[in-house]
C-alpha cells in the first residue's frame, strides 16, 4: 500500500486577493459603477464573515452591474474585472460549478492582460490566474495547465522583493506546483525546487503570522515526499518537526485543521513503517480520524482523508492483525473510492488501497469473493494509472502478489505466470532509490520460488535466490519489514540445500539470515521468532554441517531469545477476544513447543518447565499479571506503583471489551496529575504500561519485576501433590513430574507420538459427536440448543467399546509410566496421591483422570486397572494457577462458606433441564448458608453481584462452548448469557470454590490446545481456587447424583474444620456413581466430571 497513495494534496495556498475598492471619494452622488463596486465589497465581506452563499451571489450580481457600467477605458474597469475573477473563483470551490472556474479564469486573464508588468497588483494578479488554472488542472489533470500555472507563479515571485509581504506566499504557491509536476512525471528536480522554495517561504515569515502554520506543512509535505522517492530518514524526521509545529498553530476551527492533522498522520504512519514505534501510529490513527471527523461532507479532500485513515487502520491490522481494523481500514477505502469520480487523478490509488486490503481479508477468511473483487479494482487501478506516473511501478507489484494469492487458491500456473510478468515489470520499471523497490524485488522472488516448487524448475529458484538477496540489500538496516525478507532468503537458502543442487555455504547463509532476523529489533515479534523456528529447525537436522564452524548462538539460546518475544507477539493492547483470534497464537504455540523438546532433549528439564510455562494460557497470564498487587512496589517508590495501577485498571476493563476503544486516560487516573497524556485506546495503555514496567525494573530491588516466574518460584505449586506436565512434540513426548521441594522426575513416552495423541483425540472426539455431546449451541432459540444435552435427552448409549479404547490407550502409552514413576517419587500413605495433570496439545483434551483397562460389561476379561484406584486427579491450565494464595481450601475454616446456588431449569430459548431445580435442592440440603437464584432470579447482573459477595458458586444450567468465538462461551441465564468476555472483567481475590454443573465447560477450543479457553479457567482466573467442570455435555439425570456424592463429602469435610478437598470429593463422587450396577461403563456419563485447581 504505497504511501504516494495516501498522500494528502498539497495544492497551492489561495492567497486571493480581497476585493480592491474603490478610489473616488465620497460624495453624496457616486457613479452606478462604483455604488455596486461598494455593495459587492459588503455583500463579500458579509460572506467571509458569516457564509452563505446569498451573500456571495450579491457580490456577483452587483460586479456585473458594475463591469457593465464602465467603460472599456476607464482606470477602475481592471478592478472590477479582477473582483469578479475573485468572488467567481471563490464561489466555484463552495459549490464546485465548472462553469465559475471557466469564466473566473476569463477575467483574471483579461485582468493580468490589462496590467502592466511595473503595476503593483501585476504579481496577485499573476498569483491569482495562477490559482484557477491550478484549479482546472486538478479538475482535468491537464498538464499544459499545471505547465501554465508553474509559469505564471514563477513569473509573480520574480517580480516581488524578499522584504515584499505577499512574497511567502509566492514561494509557496510556486513551490506546490514544482511538488505537484513532480507528482505527475516524477522529475526528482521538480520535487527539489519545492523543498527549497517551500522552506525560503518559511523562512520569510515571521513567528505569530497567520499563514506561518500552511507554509509549515507545505515544506513538511514537500520533505516527506523526497522521503518517500530516496528513503533518507533525515527527511522523514524534517517532515515530522514541521507538520507538528503546523497543527499546533492552528486553532480550533480554523478550516485548515483537517489538512494539517492528515498530514501530521501521514508522517508519523511512515516514521512507524521505517521503525515500527507503535506510538507512531497510534497517534497517526488518532490524527487521521480527527481530520476525518472534522471534514464535512461534500468536501472535496474528504475521499483523500477516508484513504488515508483506512490506510493507518491497514498498517495497524498488519501489525497487530485485529480484524476489526481490516473491516474499518475497507469501509473507508469503499467510501473513499465510492466518493471519488472516474476519471480522477487519485481514483486509481484509491482502488489500489482498497484492493490491497480486500486481498488481505481472503487471506484471513478465505472468502472467494474478497479475491475476485480485490483483482478487478487492482486491475482497474493499473489500467487508470497512465505509463510514467510514478505509482504505475507500485500497482502492478499490487497485481502481481493478488495473482500470487490467487495462484495459492487455483493452483493454475497462469495465474502465476502473470504474476510473476507483472512483478517483473514492476521491479524493471521501480527506478533506483525508489523506497518500495526492495518489496518489489521481495514479491518477485517470493513468486519464482512458488513456480519452482510448483514446476521445479531449477533456474526459477536461482533467480528467486538473487532477487531475495537484492531485496535485503536494498532495505534499509532498521526497516520494519527486514526480518521478513531475510526469512525468505533464508528458506531459499534451506531449499537449495535439500535439493540435488545444493551449495557448500547454503546451510551457512541460511542460518546467518534467520540468526539476523531473530535478532532484528524493529520486525515484527512474530517474524521473528518465526525465524528462530527456522534456525533451530536447520541447526537441529544438519548439525554435522556446522561441527567444523558453530553457529553463532546455541540452540538453547536461541531459543531464550525467542521467548522473551513472546508477550509482543501477543499483545496486550488487544483485547482478549482480538488475542484469541490473532494468528500469532498457534505460532507461538508451535515454538515455545519446540523449544521445550529441545530442552528436554538437553537434559534441561527445569527450563523446559520455565518454557513451558511461558509458552502456556499466555492470554490468561496477561490479564492475571494486570492484577498483580503492588505493596512492595508502593512502599517504596508510590507514584510509579499508583501509575501503573490507574493504567492496569484500564487495560483489565479493555480485556472484556468488544472495541479497543476507551475513556480518556485521564478519566481512567482522576486526581493524577503526574500521569501525563490524555489516550484514546487500549493500545495507547498498553504502550505506557510497557514504559511503566521498563521504568520500574530500572529502580534499585525491582529488576525482575513481572519477568517469567523461575523454577524456584515453581516449587509451591507441588504442594497438595506431584504436578505432571506432559509435552508431546512431532519428535518425541515426554513427561516431567514437579515433586518434593521442587524436584523433577523426567518420564520418556516412547509409546506415544504427537499423531498418536492427535489419532487418540480424534476417536474421542468422533464418539463424543456421535453422541451429539459435542455440538454447541449457536444462538438463543430453543432449535439451536437441541443439540445442548444438559436437559438429559442422552438417554440410551451404545456399548462403550470406543470409551473403553481411548481409556485403554490413555493408560498404556501415557498414565501408567507416568504413575509408575510418580508412585516411587512419594512416600506411602493410607490416603491415595493427588496427582495434577498439565498436558499439551492434543493431550489437553482427553480424560487423562479416567485412564484405564476397564473390563467389558460381562466382566469375563481382565480385572480394572485405572488411574482411579492408585490416585486423586486434577487439572491444572499452568503451574502459576496453583500458587494462589491457601485460603478456605486448605487452611480449615470456622463457619459454613457462603454459597450461591444457581438453577436454571427453563431458560428461555433453552431446553427444559428440570433436573437442575433437584439439584439445586440438594445443595442447599446438604450445605447451610446457601442462597438460591432460581428460574427467573437468575440474571446475569444477579449472578455476577452474588459471586462477589459468596464464597462458593453452583451454576446448573445449560453451557455452551462457542468454538468460532471462545470468548463468547457462556452460561445460559434467564436473561441472557454470562459469557467469558464478562468473566474475564472480574477480580474475586477472596472466592474459593466453583461448580459449573452445566455442559462443556472445560471443553476449550481445539485450534487453541496451550490456551485453556474454557469456562473452567475463566473462573479460575476470577480468582476461585478450585473448580468442577465438565469435558462434554452432561446429562440432566446424573449431574443431581454426581452432586449429592460430591456435596455430601464436602459438607463432612466442612464439618470438620479441616483441610477442604474438592478433588477429593469429586473422586469420591464418581467412585460411588461406578459402583452403581451397569455404571461402570457408561463413560459418557461419569468421566467428563473434572476439577481444576487446589
Amino acid at each position: 500500500m504505497s504511501a504516494s497513495d495516501g498522500a494528502e494534496p498539497h495544492p497551492p495556498a489561495s492567497a486571493e486577493s480581497s476585493l480592491a475598492t474603490s478610489s473616488t471619494p465620497n460624495p453624496s452622488y457616486l457613479p452606478l459603477h462604483t455604488e455596486m463596486q461598494i455593495l459587492a465589497q459588503r455583500a463579500y465581506e458579509q460572506y467571509e464573515t458569516r457564509g452563505g452563499l446569498d451573500a456571495l451571489q450579491a457580490s456577483i450580481q452587483c460586479l456585473r452591474v458594475a463591469m457593465g457600467a464602465t467603460e472599456d477605458d476607464h482606470p477602475e474597469k481592471v478592478d472590477i474585472i479582477n473582483n469578479l475573477g475573485v468572488v467567481l473563483n471563490t464561489r466555484f470551490k463552495c459549490v464546485g460549478e465548472r462553469q465559475n472556474l471557466e469564466e473566473a479564469i476569463f477575467l483574471r486573464q483579461l485582468a493580468n492582460a490589462l496590467t502592466p508588468d511595473d503595476s503593483p497588483d501585476k504579481p496577485s494578479r499573476l498569483s491569482n490566474l495562477a490559482s484557477s488554472i491550478f484549479s482546472r488542472f486538478e479538475q482535468e489533470g491537464r498538464a499544459d495547465d499545471l505547465e501554465e500555472a508553474i509559469g505564471l507563479w514563477t513569473h509573480a515571485v520574480e517580480l516581488v522583493p524578499d522584504s515584499h509581504v505577499h512574497k511567502p506566499g509566492l514561494l509557496n504557491n510556486l513551490g506546490s506546483s514544482h511538488q505537484t509536476r513532480f507528482e505527475q512525471l516524477g522529475k526528482l528536480k521538480d520535487l527539489e525546487s519545492a523543498i527549497v522554495l517551500h522552506g525560503r517561504a518559511v523562512e520569510l515569515t515571521p513567528d505569530g503570522h497567520p499563514d506561518k502554520p500552511s507554509l509549515l506543512n507545505n515544506s513538511g509535505s514537500s520533505y516527506q515526499t523526497r522521503f518517500e522517492q530516496l528513503g533518507k530518514l533525515e527527511d522523514l524526521e524534517s517532515a515530522i518537526v514541521l507538520h507538528s509545529r503546523a497543527v499546533e498553530l492552528t486553532p480550533d476551527g480554523h478550516p485548515d485543521r483537517p489538512l494539517r492533522l492528515n498530514n501530521s498522520g501521514n508522517s508519523l504512519k511512515t516514521r512507524f513503517e521505517q521503525l515500527g514505534k507503535l506510538e507512531d501510529l497510534e497517534s497517526a490513527i488518532v490524527l487521521h480520524s480527527r481530520a476525518i471527523e472534522l471534514t464535512p461532507d461534500g468536501h472535496l479532500e474528504k475521499p483523500s482523508r477516508l484513504n488515508n485513515s483506512g490506510a493507518s487502520l491497514w498498517t495497524r491490522f498488519m501489525r497487530l492483525g485485529l480484524l476489526e481494523d481490516l473491516e474499518s481500514a475497507i469501509k473507508l477505502f469503499t467510501h473513499a473510492a465510492e466518493l471519488t469520480p472516474d476519471g480522477h487523478s487519485s481514483k486509481p490509488g484509491w482502488l489500489n488501497n482498497l484492493a490491497n486490503s480486500l486481498s488481505d481479508r481472503y487471506e484471513r477468511t478465505r472468502d472467494l469473493e474478497d479475491l475476485k473483487k480485490a483483482i478487478v479494482h487492482q486491475s482497474q487501478a493499473v489500467d487508470l494509472t497512465p505509463d510514467g506516473h510514478p505509482e504505475k511501478p507500485s500497482r502492478l507489484n499490487n497485481l502481481g502478489a493478488a495473482l500470487q494469492t490467487k495462484f495459492k487458491q487455483s493452483g493454475s500456473l497462469d495465474d502465476l505466470d502473470q504474476a510473476i510478468a507483472h512483478l517483473t515489470n514492476a521491479v524493471s520499471l521501480a527506478p533506483e532509490g525508489y523506497p518500495n523497490k526492495p518489496a518489489f524485488v521481495y514479491n518477485l522472488s517470493s513468486s519464482l520460488q512458488g513456480r519452482f516448487t510448483e514446476a521445479g524448475n531449477v533456474p526459477d529458484l536461482e533467480e528467486a535466490i538473487k532477487y531475495s538477496t537484492c531485496s535485503v540489500e536494498l532495505l534499509p538496516k532498521n526497516h520494519t519489514e527486514r526480518a521478513s525478507r531475510l526469512r525468505l532468503l533464508g528458506r531459499l537458502f534451506d531449499t537449495r540445500l535439500r535439493s540435488p543442487h545444493a551449495k557448500a555455504n547454503d546451510a551457512k547463509y541460511a542460518m546467518e539470515a534467520f540468526l539476523e532476523a531473530l535478532q532484528h529489533p524493529n520486525s515484527h515479534p512474530l517474524e521473528r521468532l518465526c525465524a528462530c523456528g527456522q534456525y533451530a529447525a536447520l541447526l537441529s537436522e544438519f548439525p554435522h554441517l556446522f561441527n567444523s564452524t558453530p553457529p553463532r548462538l546455541a540452540l538453547l539460546d536461541a531459543y531464550k531469545y525467542a521467548l522473551g518475544l513472546v508477550p509482543r507477539c501477543i499483545w496486550l493492547g488487544n483485547n482478549v477476544r482480538g488475542r484469541y483470534a490473532s494468528e500469532e497464537l498457534p505460532v507461538v504455540g508451535e515454538v515455545v513447543n519446540d523449544a521445550v523438546t529441545a530442552a528436554i532433549s538437553a537434559g534441561e528439564y527445569g527450563l523446559a518447565l520455565e518454557w513451558l510455562e511461558t509458552g502456556r494460557a499466555v492470554v490468561w497470564s496477561q490479564v492475571l499479571q494486570l492484577r498483580t498487587p503492588l505493596d512492595d512496589l508502593r512502599q517504596l517508590h508510590p507514584q510509579p506503583a499508583d501509575d501503573l495501577y490507574h493504567v492496569s485498571q484500564a487495560l483489565q476493563h479493555a480485556a472484556s471489551s468488544p472495541s479497543s476503544s476507551l475513556p480518556s486516560l485521564t478519566e481512567a487516573h482522576k486526581a493524577q496529575p503526574s500521569f501525563k497524556g490524555h489516550a484514546q485506546s487500549s493500545h495507547t495503555y498498553a504502550l505506557e504500561y510497557e514504559k511503566l514496567i521498563t521504568q520500574i525494573r530500572e529502580l534499585d530491588g525491582f529488576k525482575d519485576f513481572l519477568l517469567p516466574k523461575t523454577l524456584s518460584q515453581f516449587a509451591g505449586a507441588c504442594a497438595v501433590g506431584p504436578v505432571v506436565v506432559i509435552n508431546a512434540h512431532k519428535s518425541r513426548c515426554d513427561a516431567l513430574v514437579l515433586y518434593g521441594a521442587g524436584d523433577i522426575a523426567h518420564v520418556p513416552l516412547p509409546d506415544l507420538s504427537l499423531l498418536r495423541a492427535k489419532a487418540i483425540q480424534k476417536l474421542l472426539w468422533d464418539t463424543l459427536r456421535a453422541k451429539r455431546l459435542l455440538n454447541r449451541c449457536r444462538g438463543t432459540t430453543r432449535d439451536e440448543f437441541e443439540h445442548d444435552d444438559r436437559g438429559g435427552r442422552v438417554t440410551a448409549m451404545d456399548p462403550p467399546d470406543l470409551m473403553r479404547v481411548v481409556l485403554a490407550e490413555l493408560w498404556n502409552r501415557v498414565v501408567k509410566p507416568i504413575m509408575d514413576v510418580v508412585c516411587t517419587l512419594i512416600p506411602s500413605s493410607a490416603t491415595l496421591p493427588h496427582v495434577t495433570w498439565c498436558p499439551t496439545g492434543p493431550l489437553a483434551f482427553l480424560p487423562l483422570h479416567a485412564a484405564g483397562i476397564y473390563p467389558e460389561r460381562k466382566g469375563r476379561n481382565t480385572d480394572s486397572q485405572t488411574v482411579m484406584d492408585i490416585a486423586i486427579s486434577s487439572y491444572t491450565p499452568t503451574l502459576e494457577a496453583l500458587l494462589k494464595p491457601r485460603t478456605r481450601l486448605t487452611a480449615g475454616c470456622a463457619e459454613y462458606p457462603k454459597v450461591l446456588v444457581v438453577s436454571q431449569p427453563d431458560t428461555p430459548n433453552c431446553a427444559s433441564i428440570p433436573g437442575t431445580r433437584t439439584e439445586a435442592g440438594i445443595v442447599m440440603s446438604l450445605i447451610e448458608n446457601s442462597t438460591p437464584l432460581d428460574d427467573t432470579e437468575g440474571t446475569v447482573e444477579a449472578v455476577l453481584e452474588g459471586m462477589a459477595t459468596h464464597d462458593w458458586v453452583h451454576l446448573a444450567c445449560h453451557g455452551v462452548q462457542n468454538r468460532m468465538d471462545p470468548t463468547n462461551s457462556a452460561f445460559a441465564l434467564y436473561d441472557g448469557r454470562l459469557t467469558l468476555s464478562m468473566l474475564i472483567s472480574q477480580h474475586l481475590p477472596n472466592v474459593d470454590l466453583a461448580v459449573l454443573s452445566a455442559c462443556q465447560t472445560a471443553t476449550g477450543d481445539e485450534k487453541l490446545s496451550e490456551e485453556a479457553v474454557h469456562l473452567a479457567a475463566g473462573m479460575l482466573n476470577v480468582g476461585y481456587k478450585s473448580v468442577i467442570g465438565t469435558m462434554w455435555s452432561i446429562s440432566d439425570y446424573i449431574a443431581p447424583e454426581v452432586m449429592r456424592e460430591f456435596y455430601t463429602v464436602m459438607a463432612e469435610q466442612v464439618k470438620a474444620g479441616g483441610e477442604l478437598q474438592p478433588a477429593y470429593a469429586l473422586h469420591e463422587a464418581m467412585k460411588a456413581l461406578r459402583s452403581k450396577p451397569g455404571r461402570m461403563n457408561e463413560f459418557l456419563r461419569w468421566v467428563p466430571f473434572v476439577h481444576f485447581g487446589l
